[in-house]
Parts: C-alpha cells; sequence; structure tokens
C-alpha cells in the first residue's frame, strides 16, 4: 500500500516546485478556523471520543491490527484498584498514564527497580505506596482534563528509544507526529527531547521539532520555540539530514490510524522502539497547525494535492 501511496503522490518539497506563480504562500496554509471546519467535516464526535480515551483508542487500533505499545494493566475502578498489587503486577520499567490525560500531565515513569523501590530517570526512588497513590489519583480523574469524575490508569511497559534516536537526545523519549487526511500522511515531525524540556517530547517546553521529509524519512529544518536549530543543543549532533529508522513502516502505521478509530483527519504519535520498531502511542482528533511552521509546508496546499477542495 505505502508504494502506491509514495507512487500516485506528487512532491511536495520545497514548495516552491509546486506552487503556481500567481498563488500566494499565505493561500497554502492551514490556518484554525479552517482546521476546526476540516475536523467538524470528518471526524464524528463518537471518533473523537474514542481517540480522546487512550484505552479505547488502543482497543480500536489493536483490532485493526495496527501496532501499539503494549499494555501491563487497565485500573479502571476502585475494585480493581483495590486487588492490583504493583510489586507483584508491574514490570521493572513502566509508564503509568491517565486514559484521559493530555499535553503528559499524570504520566508517571519508572526507568528500573531495586528491591521493592523503582527510581525515576531523575533518581527519585518510588515506593509500591507511591505508586498506588498515584494510580488512585488517575482513577479518581485528578488528570482526566475534562468533565470526567473519573479516569482509567493504562500502565505500560517503558519504551527502549530505537539507539539511533537515543543518541540524538541526552534523554527522554523522542517520538513523531504524522499528520493524516482519511489515509493520506501530509506532513511530518520528529519530538526530540531538550534538558530545557525537562526530557520530555513537548515543544511548548523547549523540545526541539524537526519536519521531516515524506519522501526520504530525513530531516529538513529543526526548530525550538521558533528559532532553527542545525544541531541538538545538548548533545551536539547534526540533525539536518538524519533519517529515521523504518520510515516506510511509520507512514504505513499513521496511514492506518484515521481510518481504524473513525477521523478523517487525525495526528498519529509514534515512537521508534529498540526491540519492536514504530509503535503507536496515541492518535489526536484536534492536531495542532505548528507543524506547518516547523517544515515550512502548508497543510491546505498538501491536502489540495491529494483531493481535498474544501467544501
Amino acid at each position: 500500500m505505502l508504494s502506491l501511496f509514495r507512487r500516485k503522490r506528487t512532491p511536495l518539497s520545497p514548495l516552491e516546485r509546486m506552487r503556481p506563480r500567481d498563488v500566494n504562500p499565505i493561500e497554502e496554509i492551514l490556518g484554525i478556523n479552517m482546521r476546526n471546519a476540516l475536523i467538524a467535516k470528518y471526524n464524528p464526535r463518537s471518533a473523537i471520543e474514542r481517540a480522546r480515551d487512550k484505552v479505547a483508542a488502543k482497543v480500536a487500533l489493536e483490532a485493526a491490527g495496527i501496532s501499539c505499545t503494549g499494555t501491563v494493566a487497565v485500573i479502571d475502578d476502585h475494585q480493581t484498584l483495590m486487588n492490583f498489587k504493583p510489586l507483584r503486577d508491574m514490570p521493572d520499567a513502566w509508564a503509568i498514564k491517565p486514559a484521559r490525560g493530555s499535553q503528559g500531565d499524570g504520566i508517571l515513569l519508572a526507568v528500573r527497580r531495586e528491591g521493592d523501590v523503582w527510581y525515576k530517570g531523575s533518581g527519585t526512588p518510588l515506593t509500591e505506596t507511591d505508586v498506588m497513590h498515584h494510580i488512585q489519583r488517575v482513577v479518581d480523574g485528578g488528570f482526566s482534563g475534562d468533565t470526567a469524575s473519573e479516569d482509567a490508569a493504562l500502565i505500560e511497559p517503558l519504551i527502549i528509544a530505537d539507539p539511533a534516536l537515543a543518541d540524538l537526545c541526552p534523554e527522554g523519549l523522542p517520538d513523531l507526529r504524522v499528520i493524516c487526511l482519511h489515509d493520506e500522511p501530509l506532513m511530518a515531525m520528529l519530538r526530540l527531547p531538550t534538558n530545557e524540556s525537562d526530557g520530555k517530547a513537548n515543544l511548548h517546553q523547549r523540545a526541539i521539532g524537526a519536519g521531516v521529509s515524506l519522501e526520504t524519512g530525513r530531516i529538513t529544518r529543526a526548530l525550538v520555540k521558533g528559532e532553527v536549530v542545525t544541531h541538538h543543543p545538548d548533545t551536539g549532533i547534526n540533525l539536518i539530514g538524519f533519517e529515521v529508522p523504518g520510515w516506510d513502516r511509520v507512514l504505513e502505521l499513521a496511514s492506518k490510524c484515521g481510518p481504524a478509530i473513525g477521523l478523517g483527519y487525525s495526528g498519529s504519535d509514534i515512537v521508534l522502539d529498540k526491540n519492536d520498531g514504530p509503535l503507536i502511542i496515541e492518535v489526536n482528533a484536534h492536531p495542532g497547525i505548528e507543524i506547518q511552521n516547523i517544515c515550512q509546508l502548508g497543510l491546505k496546499a498538501q491536502m489540495h494535492a491529494v483531493g481535498e477542495d474544501f467544501r
């Protein structure tokens, strides 16, 4: 499927090669109002809610045969919580995520275990009591970010980054965002943690946003909070031209996510695991438009190229 996608697609980078002389570049940019109109047009409320719930989304993705991060446990009520024993039921390295959390709020990570104690990447110890208190806060809806009175705690094995990506960053887990219209990838970026971002791949906390060419899987441009960079500020490694491992697989997975959940316009978040390769961690029904600044491409132009008429 992917090879067909690449054959039928008109290359869009650099954008100037495809821009008619009488087209204003600003007309190629997808603005927030048009983005919202696309979401209203292509993303039903039921699909948005499915994407919003990480547990429900993972069920839909796995049912479609899409590779996702693993699952240790889902704790969605207090009875399940009472029967859960972290020392018995959790691995040596793990991630706890609120099913309805956003922007990383409420995520707790342990990178190793020594005896009856886990340790965060910072070296902070976590006892079984600490873990249970955090899970209870998640289940109580403390991180849900909406009006839900309760939530579910999704516990997953900790992802070990592909060594090629891990070498770029001092710490943290890089991830990819791929924007799709139906099953057509439109634009992609790699998000790289920095010391300033506290090891998180969060652009608002000064992680690096790096535009990736759909055709080659190579980084073409990188920014930190709007400032162009060519090297990672902490490791000094050159970013421009870096080729993302498993790029064909990344695009193949991203192209399947929206249809699996019922979204026509989506942003798939993908990690590259050391052992399992590309894995879906989340699908966003309201992907942002900052990716256009990072890639120096317009999403509206990309959508025109795959047949969207914006009516």
